[in-house]
């Protein structure tokens, strides 16, 4: 059997063009240098085959570092037959060229992905969040001033009507000094509350003209001091640089982070979102009923949300959508007010 391939000499760097053949009932190897009509010889039992790698050129290595290389494999298998190696393929190479324990490996694979995304993450962040010292929220995570540089822009509420809704919220804030809660106004965005994570409530001029009464802003009060309670925006904080980390060192592939990572922790975190909201959901309705106030003023001011962004749904396309996509829809939340009630 001959084999041809490329020799080196173990001194330099120069590539010979050579074949190999094994000769004397498998007792030497005639390395023959093609281009220069000389041969070497070497005891067949001394080589160190290389084990196989799918179809990766291998190396038989001889004394003073000389090789031999070659992407002949199949031969280079018999050669090590001969050698009586045949046990010596990598386990890596067998479990490659083994058809069962892919689909195993596989299946095992997506699962743990699954397992990690779904449940690990998740419980891992809301762990993190809980247990993380409390400057850690006012030192990484106070995002008002980024938002009034770049979506907010100062309330054009009156002092008067701020100072009021101050003094309603103000003995809900107290009775959950733990969160350090601030209330705040601001213009420049739709109809929307948000708690971030340093305990900054917001409140935007477009929500306070849609409120209708008292009771419905201190509904939506308690919605997001629900979201502070759990501390969802640090949870989701960490459940989205989680991900990123995971699919980072899955594909090894920097130079196409934003494509590969975007779009898995998108649609993760529309999920994570809408658990996070009816979390907070619940979270009003019991705060609501322990201050007797109506439960209803919650599904009134669902009802008014929705009807507010249906309608600048038909101007400005796709707002609805992007609404709903990262919260439950007003039905799920008027079902889950009637549950709660019926439950008292």
């Amino acid at each position: 059997m001959l084999i041809d391939g490329i020799y080196l000499d173990g001194k330099t760097s120069k590539r010979h063009n050579a074949r190999l053949e094994v000769i004397n009932d498998h007792k030497l190897i005639h390395i023959h240098l093609t281009d220069q009509q000389q041969s070497l010889c070497f005891d067949f039992k001394q080589c160190n085959i290389e084990s196989r790698l799918g179809n990766t050129p291998r190396e038989i290595a001889f004394t003073d570092a000389q090789l031999f290389i070659t992407d002949n494999n199949d031969d280079v298998d018999t050669f090590s037959q001969w050698q009586h190696s045949s046990n010596n393929k990598s386990l890596l190479y067998r479990l490659e060229n083994n058809l069962p324990m892919i689909s195993v490996f596989t299946l095992a694979t997506i699962v743990f992905l699954y397992s990690a995304i779904v449940y690990g993450i998740p419980s891992a962040a809301k762990v993190i969040a809980h247990n993380a010292p409390g400057f850690t929220s006012d030192k990484f995570f106070s995002s008002l001033d980024v938002l009034d540089n770049t979506v907010f822009e100062p309330s054009e509420l009156s002092l008067d009507k701020q100072q009021e809704i101050r003094a309603l919220a103000s003995p809900y804030l107290a009775l959950h000094s733990d969160l350090t809660p601030k209330l705040e106004f601001r213009s420049g965005m739709q109809a929307n509350a948000l708690a971030l994570p340093n305990g900054v409530i917001v409140f935007t001029d477009e929500f306070v003209k849609l409120a209708q009464s008292d009771d419905q802003l201190v509904a939506v009060l308690f919605h997001e001091l629900g979201h502070l309670k759990h501390k969802h925006m640090t949870q989701r904080i960490l459940q989205d640089a989680m991900i990123t980390l995971m699919v980072v060192f899955i594909t090894g592939d920097v130079e196409t982070f934003d494509l590969i990572t975007g779009l898995p922790t998108l649609i993760l975190d529309m999920s994570y979102s809408r658990e996070f909201e009816i979390e907070a959901d619940n979270y009003a309705l019991q705060q609501l009923d322990k201050h007797n106030i109506p439960l209803q003023s919650f599904v009134s001011i669902m009802r008014n949300l929705e009807s507010y962004y249906q309608a600048d749904d038909d101007s400005q396309s796709g707002s609805f959508t992007d609404f709903l996509s990262t919260h439950p829809s007003t039905e799920q939340r008027v079902k889950l007010a009637e549950q709660f009630k019926s439950a008292l």
